[in-house]
């Protein structure tokens, strides 16, 4: 039994790290540092990003504590695989733009750069959340089986 809490705690420190990253710095502008939730709005408000889906995505970026507060819960009252699943859509989502910011923040030159403590801690929680949630269906298919 004690093997079948190790993912569920993993992915639930892992997604408290994503959340934790999400309010941290993400963006400076001179001696103003933006977390993703006020960089997201800027660039909505400002149509920054030239895409159909961008502005969905920027407006769905704030239910970021709420998804992992559902798969809190979820691993509270049982319903493991559920909670994985969504912890691993979180964490992927999370990771991909964290990753993407972090492999911008290479220029130091312009007027807006990215500040590393936001996307860092909130990759460093997406691979734990999702290693979590790998290890949540693992021994949930192992305890199927047996």
């Amino acid at each position: 039994m004690h093997g079948s809490r190790t993912g569920p705690a993993a992915a639930s420190l892992g997604l408290a790290l994503v959340v934790t990253g999400t309010f941290l710095p993400w963006f400076r502008s001179g001696s103003v540092s933006r977390s993703s939730y006020a960089a997201a709005g800027l660039a909505d408000r400002l149509a920054l990003l030239d895409h159909p889906l961008a502005g969905p995505a920027l407006r769905a970026w704030v239910a970021v504590p709420a998804a992992a507060a559902v798969c809190l819960v979820l691993f509270v009252c049982g319903v493991a695989r559920t909670a994985a699943t969504v912890a691993a859509l979180l964490a992927i989502t999370g990771g991909t733009i964290a990753l993407l910011a972090t492999v911008q923040s290479g220029g130091t030159a312009s007027v807006v750069s990215v500040s590393l403590s936001g996307p860092l801690t909130t990759l460093g929680g997406s691979a734990l959340a999702l290693a979590g949630a790998l290890g949540t269906f693992i021994t949930a298919r192992a305890g199927r089986t047996r």
